[in-house]
């Protein structure tokens, strides 16, 4: 099965990801921007979320070539700092939600849908952004330093998923 395993990062972590999901799938990892055409049996989207959405540039992408990826096998993955769903200043937030945004983007479901943990490098941040990071990890009970590596679990049990589901169709 060839898989091109296309990302969108800003910070580093989707990247990451998507180079270890093409590893364990023997396929290629491109940035959005390098994308000139959608090839082999599947296509893995990996995004990271800001201000709780799906990276904006990757929801055009798939949103502008919809035609072109008609029918074909896809999953998604969004690379955020919560992977379960709770509540912010009385919005939902969390894994769960961003995942969702992909399903109304594509004409079949999913080979696999998956939230995994943002490696954040807090350096890098604005002190905006690094406030708002704070926040969200006390809503985690957790220390922002705590996410810092790949979750290779989970990308070895989603690439084993879309291997075994894209087999069967």
């Amino acid at each position: 099965m060839q898989v091109q395993v296309i990302y969108a990062s800003r910070h580093g972590a989707s990247k990451r990801y998507a180079e270890a999901i093409a590893e364990a799938l023997d396929g290629e990892a491109q940035s959005l921007e390098q994308v000139q055409s959608f090839w082999g049996d599947a296509i893995v989207f990996v995004a990271g979320v800001y201000n709780h959405k799906l990276n904006p540039d990757m929801l055009e992408l798939i949103q502008g070539h919809r035609t072109d990826l008609y029918g074909r096998m896809w999953a998604g993955v969004a690379v955020s700092l919560l992977e379960d769903e709770k509540t912010w200043n009385g919005e939902r937030i969390g894994g769960p939600i961003y995942v969702r945004q992909y399903l109304g983007l594509f004409d079949r479901p999913p080979l696999a849908l998956a939230n995994f943990p943002g490696a954040v490098s807090l350096e890098e941040l604005t002190e905006e952004e690094k406030a708002e990071v704070a926040e969200v990890f006390q809503i985690m009970g957790e220390d922002p330093h705590s996410v810092d590596k790949i979750d290779t679990e989970k990308v070895w049990t989603l690439s084993n998923r879309i291997k075994e589901i894209a087999r069967q169709c």
